[in-house]
């Protein structure tokens, strides 16, 4: 069941890439016309003068518009390609073909064309002008499709062998020296095509190792991405990805955390009136709000009480003050909640807060068949004790000195509430109320 989804990511994903790739190849290919171009110009001059080379003039008049042409082709193809990537639609594999036929079918016609101004014109299938079918099949591979990148292969092959018997046919062949009769043995120039269709299907291997490895690469990450989803459902996010980052095996440690109590008065009077469903949505609405603001505030909702919740800030995910971060989170959810009543999202609520800060063990307890990411030590009692004191001093918002102490600029209307004796602890701590 699980591999509809992974393979609906893969395909829209893969597709994107093709299209990167196709982006890839046809800037790479209008380099490189454009940069032959280039060099072929400069160096003319140098190579008549030290007579190592003379290209007749009809001969430049024909390359050179040839590889400017091809230039400007294959930019805007890349332009039309950039397009087609944002809109996320993939290429007819009709269109792939085509462009592959085309491409190769240009070399073949300028390669006969100069020919006709050679007085061997058997001399061009052994110039540099064919390689040009090399640069072809080698970026073929970027295509990631194993038969494109053999047919453009066999394609250049074919017209290779093809423009032999044409440029040596009786009506088309003119005299020409015998230098060199091993130059000119048919065998020579099928060999020559039958390496151009075997380098094709060495590119189509190459291609689809290529494309294996993207698509393990895609399939391993959406994986992930399921595993933090699903996982993070359960826990938060942060807690998800620490875990996953270790395997599992998230080694226990000290962290100086702020605790957050969050309790809602009156809950069980409200669950006993009302239906499931209700009650449910209701507990939606609320849990909602909380995890919005936890999230932008950095923090982790460690467990969900039914009709509260536990938080922590600064574990997994380190923060330099945490006690101030929970503060400022916990006027953000009083602010958004009686928001969320003014505009009728839920019915009025009213809930108690409690922060306390101070060393706790972080990490994952358990066996090796069922762990759960924990965090313990008496700072989590005491933000639990805390927070139902607001009930004994009918308050709402309640820290411990530890937290008020740590905060940059306390707030002017805070008030201390004296030192408190609280269940568990020897000392007396004090507390104070915040608005």
């Amino acid at each position: 069941m699980q591999k509809v989804p992974i393979e609906s990511y893969f395909e829209r994903h893969f597709s994107d890439e093709r299209l990167k790739r196709e982006v890839q190849r046809a800037g790479v290919l209008s380099a490189i016309f454009l940069f032959t171009t280039v060099i072929l110009l400069l160096l003319q001059p140098f190579l008549r003068d030290d007579n190592l080379m003379y290209l007749p003039g009809p001969i430049m008049l024909t390359i050179t518009p040839y590889f400017l042409g091809m230039s400007a082709y294959e930019w805007n193809i890349r332009r039309w390609l950039k397009k087609q990537l944002q809109r996320h639609q993939d290429l007819p594999a009709i269109f792939k073909f085509a462009n592959a036929s085309f491409e190769i079918t240009s070399i073949s016609f300028i390669v006969f064309i100069v020919s006709r101004h050679l007085y061997d014109p058997l001399l061009i299938l052994n110039s540099p002008l064919v390689y040009i079918y090399l640069f072809f099949i080698i970026l073929s591979t970027l295509r990631l499709t194993f038969w494109l990148s053999a047919y453009t292969g066999i394609i250049a092959g074919a017209e290779f062998i093809a423009l032999y018997y044409l440029i040596t046919h009786p009506t088309l062949a003119e005299p020409y020296l015998e230098i060199d009769m091993f130059v000119h043995l048919p065998l020579m120039f099928i060999a020559k095509g039958g390496l151009l269709m075997m380098a094709g299907i060495a590119a189509g291997y190459v291609s689809r190792q290529i494309r294996d490895i993207i698509r393990d690469t895609i399939k391993a990450t959406e994986t992930e991405q399921q595993a933090v989803l699903l996982f993070g459902q359960q826990v938060s996010p942060e807690i998800a990805h620490a875990v996953l980052e270790q395997k599992g095996n998230y080694q226990s440690r000290h962290m100086r955390v702020a605790i957050m109590f969050l309790d809602i008065r009156n809950f069980t009077n409200y669950a006993s009136h009302h239906t499931p469903e209700e009650v449910m949505d209701y507990q939606n609405t609320f849990f909602g709000i909380i995890i919005r603001i936890v999230e932008e505030y950095h923090g982790v909702v460690n467990q969900f009480l039914g009709d509260g919740c536990m938080i922590t800030f600064g574990a997994p995910v380190e923060v330099d003050n945490p006690a101030e971060i929970a503060v400022e989170a916990g006027f953000a959810i009083l602010k958004q909640l009686r928001k969320a009543v003014n505009d009728e999202l839920m019915i009025p609520t009213t809930v108690g807060i409690g922060i306390h800060i101070g060393d706790a063990v972080v990490g994952n307890i358990g066996t090796e068949t069922r762990q759960q990411y924990s965090v313990t030590g008496n700072v989590v009692i005491l933000s639990a004790r805390i927070e139902q004191l607001n009930k004994f001093f009918k308050t709402q918002f309640l820290v411990s000195s530890d937290v008020y102490n740590a905060l940059a600029t306390p707030p002017e209307t805070a008030q201390s509430l004296g030192p408190t004796f609280i269940k568990g602890v020897d000392q007396e701590i004090e507390l104070y109320q915040l608005f």
